[in-house]
Order: structure tokens, then sequence, then C-alpha cells
């Protein structure tokens, strides 16, 4: 075991790793990911490579990595069981950490639920140190370091190689910007601390538009940023309003509990992503032609007819600009999809405005139609 003691400023040093999803076929959403998206496929662990009950595949494209598994047995209840409830989603949250026993008492102290206790897996390539606690209904956050291994990927994984994605065209996609989970009422309170507690982070947005008897005409919603000091970790928690039909309660019901709502991908061209992504076959959320015309009064110097042929949402704050869209579901249930984001003159917050500007959108839409 590393006995190496860490100091507090360590604990700060955390960043995304790998993305786990569970899955029913993993080579067939791996080809999505592959063709639909621009992932290359570096690794493999199977009942080939000597992992008898799950097929792993592990993609990249730039930096970031995701994990696609699937039960290769039914004795793998751990998968089926999660894809039966759920459907194909997100399950595991890696982050890397510097010594991992460390990392794991300290946060246990702090309340963290304990699902793995930290251990080693090793193969002729070296050595890799893990550990994870639970979130949500049926997710985990998993603390790795493998700074001793020298492996493609992890212990277990074989490099693979394809020739699916010769042909894709450049995809402009970075890195991960965010992940947002949705919970159930009353649970965001409970969420935050304890994400706050793990990840050493603060909560730097609320987004409070719950319905009242004298404010009808809110969203429906509860949201809160949660962010390291480094902006390497960004965690959004949304939850529901009880009194009106939103796509946060959507999810519950079609995930089947609360879980990972979405998860975000910078870009560092936009247009060039939603281009090349669609030509893939990619679909993408639309939004009303109103949405475009408040967006042109309010910022007459914006090419918005560039925003609205593209389908993406624009957000002002000073000189700096987020840009965003978001795919529809990846899967059969109306449950996980996609953001993608370009942050213009370091824009560091999440598009809350735009929250706003779609619902008087819509309204308007609306009113429209009634006319």
């Amino acid at each position: 075991m590393n006995t190496e003691k860490l100091i507090e400023s360590d604990f700060l040093k955390i960043e995304y790793d790998f993305i786990e999803y569970y899955v029913g076929m993993a080579k067939m959403v791996t080809y999505w990911h592959v063709k639909a998206l621009g992932f290359e496929v570096l690794a493999y662990c199977g009942p080939e490579t000597g992992c008898p009950d799950k097929c792993s595949y592990f993609i990249k494209k730039n930096d970031i990595k995701l994990v696609i598994t699937s039960a290769s047995q039914p004795s793998n209840y751990k998968v089926v069981s999660f894809v039966d409830l759920h459907g194909n989603g997100i399950k595991k949250i890696a982050v890397k950490t510097k010594n991992v026993p460390a990392f794991f008492e300290k946060v246990i102290d702090k309340g963290a639920i304990p699902l793995q206790f930290p251990h080693d897996i090793s193969d002729d390539y070296g050595k890799a140190t893990l550990a994870s606690v639970k979130i949500f209904d049926d997710n985990e956050i998993v603390f790795v370091d493998y700074h001793d291994y020298e492996g493609v990927f992890l212990p277990g994984y074989e490099a693979y190689e394809t020739n699916w994605g010769n042909d894709i065209e450049e995809s402009c996609l970075i890195d991960i910007d965010h992940i947002a989970s949705a919970l159930r009422v009353n649970e965001i309170k409970i969420w935050e601390n304890y994400f706050n507690n793990i990840f050493y982070s603060k909560t730097v947005a609320c987004f409070d538009e719950r319905l009242s008897e004298e404010e009808e005409n809110k969203i429906g919603m509860y949201l809160k940023v949660l962010q390291t000091d480094d902006k390497q970790i960004n965690n959004v928690l949304v939850e529901p309003d009880q009194h009106k039909n939103t796509q946060v309660q959507l999810f519950i019901e079609q995930n089947y509990g609360t879980g990972i709502q979405h998860m975000a991908f910078s870009s560092s061209n936009i247009f060039k992503s939603v281009e090349v992504l669609r030509k893939n076959g990619v679909k993408f959320t639309s939004y009303p032609d109103s949405y475009y015309r408040n967006l042109k009064n309010k910022y007459p110097h914006l090419d918005v007819e560039k925003f609205q042929k593209y389908g993406v949402l624009c957000d002002v704050v000073d000189n700096a600009l987020l840009f965003q869209v978001f795919t529809t579901p990846i899967g059969d249930r109306a449950t996980f999809f996609y953001e993608i984001v370009q942050r213009v003159n370091q824009y560091e917050g999440f598009g809350l405005d735009n929250i706003h500007a779609l619902f008087e959108a819509l309204e308007e839409e609306i009113m429209l139609n009634r006319a």
C-alpha cells in the first residue's frame, strides 16, 4: 500500500478521469460513439482477455475517456440489473487522485458511503489502485490512481484495433465540461453537501424556479452548480418541481430513479461539431424561432442567423459567450443525452439565463399559436 502522506492541497488536485456506461450491447454502443461522435477504440477487456463475465471497450476523444460495458454472462448481475432497471446509462464517474487509500479515508470521514474499499489490480504492466463510494440510487464515484501502471488503460485491458473510425471527420470534441444529475424533490441539499465534501467543491450558482401560488409562470425546477476551485470538476444537480411536469421528472420516471441525466463535452468549434455530428446521424434538440428573434433584439451585434442555422443557444455575460447545443436522448428511453458547449472569452457560467430565455420563447410561441 502507498504510505505516502497527503497534504491538504493534494485533496484539491482531482479531475475527471473516465466515465463508465453500463449498456445492453457494448460493441453496438461503442460503434455508435466512434461513427457518430468521432471516438477511437483504444483497449478492450472481456472473455478473450481473461475477464469472463463482461465486455468493456475503452474509447477516447482528445481528453474525453469513456468505458462502455455490457454483461457477457447472465451471472454478471451488477450490469444486467442496472440495464434492466435504468436502460443504457452512466454507472460510474471516475476521478483521478493521488494516493487513493488516503483520499478514500478522508472522504469516508466526511460522510461518503463506501462501496469498494481501496484495492490494487495488476497485470504484467504494473498495478492500479481503485476505490468507490455511492451516489444517487445506483451510481458510483470511483477513485483511481494508476501512475504505477504502464499499460494502455487499466489492468485487464489489452490494446484493441478497429477500422471503424478511419474515415470519420473531426468532431472537435475536447474534454468533459460538466456532468448533470436528476434528483427527486427535496434531494438536492443532501447531494449538494455530499458532493462538496467528496470533491472539496463549492456551490457557485443556484437557480430556483419552483412554482408558488403567487408565481405560476415559473419554469418548475431547482438547480445548483458545484465546482472545484480549479474548475476541473463541475457537477450540476437538478430536481423537479412537484407541481409541474418537466424533463427532470420525465428522466426520473424513465430512468426508474435518480441518476446522471447528461454530460457536457467542450468543443473547439461548436458549429463544426454540429455540422459533423448531424452528418453522422446525431439528432439535436430544436428551439423556437422566437428564441432567436429575442436574442437578435437583445444582442444585435451577434450573428444570430448562424446560431439559428446550427440550432445553437447563446448566453452573453459582458464580452464572454457560451454556445450550447443538446442532443436528443441517445438511447430508446427519454433519459441520457449529451450537451456540447463552447466557452468564448473565458465564459465561466453554465447558461442559466438561457433557461429563462427558452421558457419565455416557448411561452411566446404558445401565445402566437393561440391567437
